[in-house]
């Protein structure tokens, strides 16, 4: 998902750039830029960082957490898919309300919003199913707020915690490994 959320920053970028030089609002692009930015991190190391004690969420040990019992591996392949899926969906509809609004066809892009919206929706439905699925309490936990932070997101990149986000996914990394 970490990936996913920088790609999701990337398009939003390429995107806001092209809408505003093609509109003529190229201060537009400036709070995007700014979004996206925090988001670099997020492709980059997977050592868990913020995830440590202190940290909402974090071990109390600061060491790696072993991986979530019961049926974690279904759950989290679940998850996996779901967010796959979703993140894809999202970035594609952005891309097309982002091209939309750039050719000023209001109609198309308010479709490709709701589209792009329903995805997180349908991502966050997904997550807090999943987490009343998980026997492990970690694993249920980290989907719940995973499902939570999804809840917070509109088709906007600043409605994008990546920083949050990254912190959970370490966690849910941890969880679902091996």
């Amino acid at each position: 998902m970490r990936r996913l959320i920088a790609v999701t920053a990337v398009a939003m970028l390429a995107g806001a750039g092209c809408s505003a030089d093609r509109d003529g609002t190229a201060g537009s692009a400036t709070p995007a830029a700014t979004a996206g930015s925090t988001g670099a991190p997020a492709a980059g190391p997977t050592t868990p960082t913020g995830a440590g004690p202190g940290t909402p969420g974090g071990g109390t040990s600061g060491g790696t957490a072993a991986p979530a019992g019961g049926n974690g591996r279904e759950v989290c392949d679940a998850a996996t898919r779901a967010g796959s899926t979703a993140v894809q969906t999202y970035v594609s509809e952005l891309g097309k309300m982002l091209t939309a609004t750039g050719a000023g066809d209001t109609k198309a892009a308010e479709a490709a919003r709701q589209r792009a919206e329903a995805a997180l929706n349908g991502w966050r439905t997904e997550l807090t199913r999943q987490s009343g699925l998980a026997t492990d309490a970690r694993l249920k936990t980290v989907l719940a707020e995973i499902a939570a932070e999804v809840g917070t997101m509109k088709a906007d990149i600043n409605s994008i915690d990546s920083d949050k986000l990254d912190q959970l996914q370490q966690r849910l990394d941890q969880l679902c490994a091996g």
